[in-house]
């Protein structure tokens, strides 16, 4: 069959193109999923130039946020640290003994008491109440929810040998001092 095939090719004139047989069915197929294939490809072209160009797009966005993170961060703590003290301001005390204070005038007699209640959980232990930096009284305990309420008179000054001199009935009290073994707390009591 060689010879055969041979002696035909050289029979046909020179410039002719030689096509093998070819079945009508393949080159059908063949011809479809070449077209598929380049429609596919022009698809994809345009889906990930699409994709390409967002990309480029996100990239740039990406290197441009960490400047605008970072103030956002910045301005996210600020406002955190505004809070915190805003409420630390909120919650903060001065009154560490949890103490209640009241000046309370009477008329008939003529005189005035302090009132001094323990609002804590805790019991006061070796309290000194002094009044205007001067006066002072002493209780060797204050139980929790329990008061003391004295005359200003029953306040006093303690010389070297423990002699007493007490207030004047009269006295204005101006502040107020309540010192205990776990804390302190101090008042003005103006008028």
């Amino acid at each position: 069959m060689r010879g055969v095939s041979q002696a035909t090719a050289q029979k046909a004139p020179a410039g002719a193109a030689i096509s093998a047989p070819t079945k009508r069915g393949g080159g059908a197929v063949g011809g479809a999923l070449a077209k598929t294939a380049g429609g596919l490809v022009s698809v994809t072209t345009r889906i990930f130039g699409e994709v390409a160009s967002r990309g480029e797009t996100a990239l740039a966005d990406f290197r441009a946020r960490p400047e605008h993170s970072r103030w956002r961060a910045y301005t996210l703590g600020i406002y955190g640290v505004i809070v915190a003290a805003t409420l630390a301001g909120q919650l903060y005390t001065s009154n560490a003994l949890d103490a209640y204070v009241r000046v309370q005038r009477v008329e008939l007699p003529a005189m005035t008491q302090i009132f001094v209640r323990n609002d804590s959980r805790k019991p006061w232990r070796d309290v000194t109440i002094t009044l205007n930096g001067i006066y002072d009284f002493h209780a060797d305990e204050v139980a929790p929810g329990g008061h003391v309420m004295l005359p200003v008179n029953k306040f006093a000054v303690h010389d070297h040998l423990g002699k007493a001199t007490y207030a004047p009935r009269n006295i204005a009290p101006k502040n107020l001092v309540v010192a205990t073994d776990g804390g302190r707390y101090e008042t003005e009591l103006g008028e």
